[in-house]
């Protein structure tokens, strides 16, 4: 989640026309193929067919769509579901729909790559930036052909990377396919209006570079939208979360024209008639399109009913949840156009549109009267996303959506220990804001899978990161050893794994004695420098009995990473561990392109200065910190792995430390706690880390700096008696060693076969058997009408209270107090509020007498 890329935010308000800058049709233009339409069965659904919404996926081997695990996950599930299973006797047809992005695009048409003289089956993995073409919006292959006198077939539809430092740049060639149309949204600069956002699908075409690797190039599509189209990266917000509102409303017109293209668009000869009866939703991008399909249900569209739509939680953090104060925002995401006649329609509706046009409901141009107004003919409507602070949250549309039609829809996180903590007033900052309402529903996790066979650690000539360092030339890839498991020979790869060791220490120490120069053209590409990809120190030789610990990540507050360098230091500093262990303990930690302004960043490089210090200098070499993307490969030259996140959905790289036989010291939240048993398979800290502030003896009125570094501290000293046991156990107890080596390598962690820490069951089974409940086929489906997920318009009364008690209607009373409850909650101290108001029943509770509790379930009944 992870980049800034909205070149043009006010394209959503645009009225788009279908004309080129050729004078041709949009559409018209389009050289796809005529067919038939051959829909089966009026409202019949396939409950073998799945399809996935996931806004990065590594399949395109494109860096920009695997930056963080999403990629992973978005990439490997439909791959394993597709290859391992069948419902009702049919194989699985799980297909991934992505939204369309481009490098340079300002335009907001297709991406056309020129290749002129070069057929499209003989292009080469990277082409110059400068054959790449920003088209604008209605540009067709036919019409650029036209324009630049190139043949049709030396032009091709391109998602496009950023370039190398040769200014090359890898491509995902994509194809139009016969699905286009037109969705409308709510105007965010003409209250009441609404705007059209053309759209079309696009799919991935099977004449594309070695490095996408999706098994099915043909069933995997891109979204065409030009609001996305200007995006230069999969999210339209940065790696910490930030983002203006407006990359929300950019998604949920992604989401409309989604739920459009699957109510019924694919049923035919072209796309192998898939109606699929089972939707994935990965991320907060995909939250949107639960109010969709639950409008249109509402609308009348019955081919959309029975649907089974499932929300996967990747990140419910309060940074990346979207909020907004601003209901009109929020209108646009969430609203129809029979909404916006329905508003027009309100007698108060130029006091409406006096608070849009001047500032929102509590600008100063209103009277305080015509505020009340305004407020309570707006707020019933966009009240069911309203969180514990007030906002309007995206990230709680799929919990409205569970509520309102259980039948229909669910959520849950990638991790079941993640899934409680989001839940639990015991770590009520998890899913800031949302706690509460996560509580109040059922969720169904479902742990992450992850395919090992995706590290290649048995092949030698395989480059690590983006290749094009010295880590990838051939001449230094010789001294690789790879490696495969094959049931008995773990001793042989604990010591392939040293030799790893040995050969990238050497490599860094020979890079670092040149200079900064060397060493960072050691571990980046040209590209990567000119961004700032450095490395800070450098690690000396490992030399026999000494151990290489690996941690690696994005460049997220959430890693944690002062928890890491923080302990590294308390490690060295202890006066317990003899000088000549510490010695043998060297750290390589990548961090990603952390901003150096960022306070994790000043506190990594604190505790990197003074463990350099450290007993005059003894410690300098045994560690060195990536500043950049670093290569999950490197698990093939550890001994252990060294995560210390703040908190984790799940956790793919100590996995990845696990393929390669490599136990890994942990902070105790979400994923690791899942399948990390402590003294067994790794170590893990004895506290969880996001415990509540009077844990720590704070509370909330205790700034969020204080809390952050309470939970830090705490979790320091924990991690670095792990790293004690860690080396302990490799130099004293080489048979434990070897035993945890072997636990790690030798457990089951694919899709398809991860059900020894996912409760039972597989990730693939879950999602099919649990959440889909695919083998119960069509029939047993529920197909009635959906219920919205939005409030009603209100009628203007001088006072919500007196309006409650007037309504007959149950659920306007339950609407309008939902609206008086979020309005009265205004500050974090809701939550600590509430975790007190607990404590102090439980407290109650238990100084009554036993007859007294006992009977109190049925007076509560009775009530």
């Amino acid at each position: 989640m992870r980049v800034p890329a909205i070149n043009t935010y006010n394209t959503t308000n645009r009225r788009y026309t279908n004309q080129t800058a050729y004078g041709q049709s949009h559409y018209e233009a389009q050289n796809t193929p005529q067919v038939r339409l051959h829909v089966i069965t009026f409202g019949k659904r396939y409950t073998s067919q799945v399809a996935e919404f996931t806004p990065e996926c590594k399949g395109t081997g494109l860096p920009e769509m695997a930056i963080g695990g999403e990629g992973v996950v978005g990439y490997e599930l439909g791959e394993s579901l597709n290859k391992y299973e069948t419902v009702r006797g049919k194989k699985v047809d799980d297909r991934r729909f992505m939204p369309i992005w481009n490098y340079n695009n300002p335009n907001g048409g297709h991406k056309f790559l020129l290749h002129k003289g070069i057929k499209t089956q003989d292009l080469p993995d990277t082409m110059p930036a400068s054959h790449f073409m920003s088209g604008h919006i209605g540009d067709t292959k036919e019409s650029i052909a036209k324009a630049l006198g190139y043949n049709v077939d030396e032009i091709d539809y391109v998602v496009q990377s950023k370039p190398n430092g040769s200014n090359q740049s890898k491509y995902c060639i994509i194809e139009p396919t016969g699905v286009n149309g037109v969705v409308k949204c709510p105007s965010t600069i003409h209250l009441g209006e609404m705007n059209e956002v053309p759209y079309q699908l696009m799919r991935v075409s099977e004449n594309n570079p070695k490095y996408n690797t999706f098994g099915k190039r043909g069933n995997n599509y891109f979204i065409y939208t030009p609001e996305w189209a200007r995006t230069s990266k999969p999210y339209s917000y940065d790696c910490f979360g930030n983002t203006p509102f407006e990359a929300e409303i950019i998604n949920s017109n992604g989401m409309r024209a989604w739920a459009e293209i699957l109510e019924n668009k694919m049923n035919t000869e072209e796309f192998g008639y898939f109606k699929p009866a089972n939707v994935i939703c990965h991320d907060r991008p995909a939250s949107a399109f639960m109010v969709h399909i639950a409008n249109m249900s509402a609308q009348g569209h019955k081919e959309i009913n029975g649907i089974k739509a499932h929300k996967v939680e990747h990140n419910p953090s309060r940074d990346y949840q979207g909020t907004t104060y601003d209901p009109f925002k929020m209108i646009s995401v969430v609203g129809t156009e029979k909404d916006m006649e329905t508003l027009r329609s309100n007698p108060h509706y130029s006091i409406v549109e006096k608070a849009f046009y001047n500032g929102g409901l509590d600008s100063g141009a209103l009277t305080d009267r015509e505020k009340q107004i305004a407020k309570n003919i707006i707020e019933p409507f966009v009240a069911p996303f309203r969180d514990y602070f007030g906002s309007y949250n995206i990230t709680k549309m799929p919990i409205i959506g569970v509520k309102r039609n259980p039948d229909n829809m669910s959520l849950g996180s990638v991790s079941w220990n993640y899934d409680a903590e989001m839940r639990s007033l015991e770590t009520p900052d998890t899913a800031k804001g949302l706690t509460g309402d996560y509580a109040s529903i059922k969720t169904i996790p479902v742990a992450n899978g992850v395919t090992t066979a995706n590290m290649r650690f048995n092949e030698r000539d395989v480059q690590f990161g983006r290749g094009n360092n010295g880590l990838s030339k051939p001449e230094n890839l010789k001294g690789f050893t790879p490696f495969e498991y094959d049931g008995t020979n773990i001793e042989e790869i604990i010591k392939a794994k040293e030799k790893n060791a040995k050969w990238f220490t050497t490599l860094m120490y020979e890079a670092g004695e040149k200079g900064q120069d060397a060493l960072n053209k050691l571990m980046f590409d040209e590209a990567q420098i000119k961004e700032g990809h450095e490395v800070i120190g450098y690690l000396s030789p490992l030399k026999k009995g000494e151990m290489l610990a690996l941690g690696l990540g994005r460049p997220d507050t959430q890693k944690g990473y002062p928890i890491s360098t923080g302990s590294a230091l308390h490690f060295f500093k202890r006066t317990d561990i003899p000088k000549e262990m510490k010695q043998k303990v060297k750290f390589f930690f990548g961090i990603g392109l952390m901003d150096k302004n960022h306070p994790h960043y000043k506190m990594i490089e604190k505790d990197y200065k003074e463990i350099c210090e450290l007993d005059n200098g003894a410690y300098k070499h045994n560690i060195a910190i990536n500043r950049g993307f670093t290569p999950n490969r490197l698990n093939a030259c550890s001994q252990f792995g060294d995560y210390t996140s703040l908190y984790e959905m799940f956790g793919i790289t100590p996995i990845e430390a696990k393929a390669a036989g490599s136990p890994s010291v942990l902070t105790a939240t979400g994923g690791f706690r899942d399948y990390t048993k402590d003294g067994i398979n790794g170590f893990i800290t004895k506290d969880v880390v996001m415990g509540a502030p009077e844990k720590f003896g704070l509370t909330y009125a205790n700034s969020a700096e204080e809390l952050e570094k309470a939970r830090i501290d705490r979790q320091i000293p924990q991690m670095s008696d792990n790293i004690k046991k860690m080396i302990e156990l490799y130099t004293n107890d080489r048979k434990g060693y070897i035993e945890m080596c072997k636990r790690n390598i030798e457990e089951k962690v694919d899709w398809h076969n991860n059900s020894e820490y996912n409760h039972g069951t597989s990730a693939n089974r879950r999602y099919l058997d649990t959440i889909f409940e695919s083998e119960k086929g069509w029939d047993a489906r529920f197909k009635q009408k959906m219920n919205r997920l939005v409030g009603e318009f209100g009628e203007f009364k001088d006072n919500l209270e007196e309006m409650v008690h007037k309504t007959k209607s149950r659920p306007a009373k339950i609407i309008l107090l939902s609206v008086i409850a979020m309005l009265a909650i205004g500050s974090e101290i809701y939550l600590y509020l509430l975790h007190q108001k607990n404590k102090q029943k439980e407290q109650t509770q238990a100084a009554q007498p036993e007859q007294t509790q006992a009977a109190q379930p049925e007076q509560k009944q009775a009530a």
